[in-house]
């Protein structure tokens, strides 16, 4: 069966089950929209009067970074790579507990809309503030543009549709719904999507083992062409995956996920400490069985082409394709399949769209807006009317770097890259206010800097050499079982990969930028933090220690003991006379510092 990539395959069953996933996505931020008419504001919209459930934030978390990402370079990352990267999943349970031990507890109490502001209460400053929320803002819409563009080159591939139709469908219905339904709508059409994408990725894993003959067979097969080294010791800084540095790497950036913007705002959702918690553990769980199934994708659809590999026989022109290529020559038949993946392929973008433009309009109001006169004094129907506008606006620009996306290469890197390095500079400026009481806002702001400019030195000249040579070569591939008719359809695919030249042949310094990508959490966390260090330590910072709140810092660090958990597991909110506020009543700061 010849398989034409850019061709529809979608038959009547298939649309219908697309519209009802789009449809149902949008009702939910309609019916929001409508239950919440009356009396809404940004305190509704933006955190829901924080009485979610933990089992729906939870699941809201997880969605928020699955994205097309996960559905589509996961699987391409194993079938190229192997599986190694499976162990980002089974750090989660210590990075989690140890993420909780050493923020959730000092950023719950705080009951913050906004992570960032923060920052501006334990530095006393509104530039290191400013400087958080900046990061995160430009980071976010780079990750978002490669997320939109992931789908949109499924979409072209299954149903023939152009990129630039399917990244401006996508972002007018995530904007809609986020739009006008806020932090609920964006939650529950999370929970309905977490659904869809388990039960479309299942079904593709079912025909995929069953091709290559069932799960033991799969296995064996794997295994015996290298997708299955979950473990490898070597200590090499430069390899693109071992275990050490994906235990290192991964570790940083795991650690520091629960000061970013859109899980605060979600666990500050809960009614109580305790809530906030169990959503960070359920979330793991959700997690774990969902990383589960889209590796065990990979290494069954490997599996199934161990003899005819589509990429080198030319019949996809990138690894990101391989899922959607499957799909479409395997399940085709099966009215209502395609429709599946391709509800799945929109339920993984429109949940990661959606968090990320409630999280962008939550940063920007909340950090910026609100301290405007004419923005603070407006009404309810202002505000929510402001936070509608800034969804809209941020959508649009997604809308435009989706464009770009297509030259970064691997999707899946260009992601973990983006996001891991914001979050490494971003979470040690939180780990070192929660922990170190004599780090300034001079050094702060300066170990931020000194941390983006370094960070964004290593990743754009990486980003120049992987265009010229290979990191690591993918794993063997075999064309022995293609048929004729596959051959007659080779093109330059296979010959244009393979004149990449070994990265091995560097030499320094230009070999310093081949430093594995995963390793990037740990180097931008060395900068901002030793930078901030050394900066406060000549600027005053010890004898400034002594002004900082202690409910700013962790319990382990306060002057006294100001954790006081009553039987239901609520923070008390008396702290023992240490002028404990939360974020409506935390201290206002009258002008701009520095």
């Amino acid at each position: 069966m010849s398989t034409k990539m850019g061709t529809n395959y979608l038959g009547v069953v298939d649309y219908i089950v697309v519209a009802a996933t789009l449809l149902f996505s949008l009702f939910i931020g309609v019916f929001y929209a409508v239950k919440g008419r009356k009396g809404s504001n940004n305190e509704e919209l933006l955190t829901g009067s924080r009485q979610m459930g933990a089992i729906p934030v939870a699941a809201s978390m997880l969605v928020s970074y699955l994205s097309a990402i996960t559905i589509l370079g996961y699987p391409a990352e194993v079938y190229s790579y192997g599986s190694q990267v499976f162990l980002l999943s089974l750090m989660g349970p210590i990075t989690t507990a140890i993420a909780i031990c050493l923020f959730v507890e000092v950023m719950y109490d705080l009951k913050l809309t906004s992570a960032y502001k923060y920052l501006e209460y334990r530095y006393d400053s509104i530039v290191v503030r400013w400087m958080g929320s900046l990061i995160f803002i430009v980071q976010l819409l780079l990750i978002s543009g490669i997320v939109m563009y992931a789908p949109a080159l499924a979409l072209e591939t299954m149903m023939g549709l152009p990129l630039w139709m399917s990244v401006i469908g996508i972002a007018i219905i995530g904007t809609i719904y986020t739009s006008i339904g806020g932090i609920k709508a964006v939650i529950w059409t999370d929970v309905f999507q977490f659904g869809m994408i388990f039960v479309g990725m299942a079904a593709i894993v079912i025909k995929a083992l069953s091709n290559a003959g069932g799960l033991y067979a799969a296995w064996e097969i794997a295994g015996n062409r290298g997708r299955l080294e979950l473990f490898n010791w070597t200590f090499d800084p430069f390899m693109r995956h071992n275990t050490l540095n994906i235990l290192v790497g991964n570790g940083i950036a795991g650690l520091f996920f629960v000061v970013h913007q859109p899980v605060v705002q979600r666990y500050c959702s809960l009614p109580t400490f305790r809530d906030a918690v169990k959503s960070l553990l359920w979330s793991y769980i959700f997690g774990f069985f969902t990383i589960s199934l889209v590796i065990l994708t990979g290494i069954a659809i490997f599996a199934a082409y161990a003899s005819c590999d589509p990429l080198t026989s030319g019949q996809i022109a990138k690894s990101d394709q391989i899922v959607p290529y499957f799909v479409i020559k395997e399940l085709a038949f099966i009215p209502g399949m395609m429709g599946l993946f391709a509800a799945v392929v929109f339920s993984a973008v429109l949940s990661t769209i959606s968090s990320t433009l409630n999280s962008l309009a939550a940063v920007t109001w909340d950090d910026f807006l609100v301290k405007i006169p004419c923005f603070k004094n407006m009404g309810d129907f202002g505000q929510s009317t402001t936070y509608k506008t800034l969804a809209v606006m941020y959508g649009i620009i997604i809308v435009v770097l989706a464009f770009y996306a297509e030259h970064l290469g691997s999707i899946f890197q260009a992601a973990i890259t983006v996001v891991t390095t914001a979050v490494s500079i971003q979470g040690s400026v939180f780990l070192m206010g929660v922990f170190l009481a004599f780090v300034n806002k001079i050094g702060a702001v300066v170990g931020m800097i000194t941390g983006i400019i370094l960070m964004g030195f290593l990743s754009v000249n990486s980003f120049i050499l992987q265009k010229k040579y290979s990191f690591q070569p993918k794993l063997d591939f075999s064309t022995d079982n293609c048929t004729q008719e596959v051959y007659d359809s080779f093109n330059s695919t296979s010959i244009k990969n393979s004149t990449l030249l070994p990265a091995s042949e560097l030499e320094w310094p230009e070999k310093l930028f081949t430093v594995s990508y995963i390793l990037y959490p740990l180097i931008g966390c060395c900068i901002t933090i030793s930078t901030a260090v050394i900066i406060s330590l000549l600027t005053g910072g010890r004898q400034s220690a002594h002004l900082v709140k202690p409910q700013y810092l962790h319990s382990l660090v306060r002057p006294k003991k100001m954790i006081d958990l009553d039987e239901g597991g609520k923070n008390n909110a008396e702290k023992i006379n240490m002028g404990f506020t939360p974020d409506s009543e935390a201290p206002q700061i009258e002008e701009c510092k520095m």
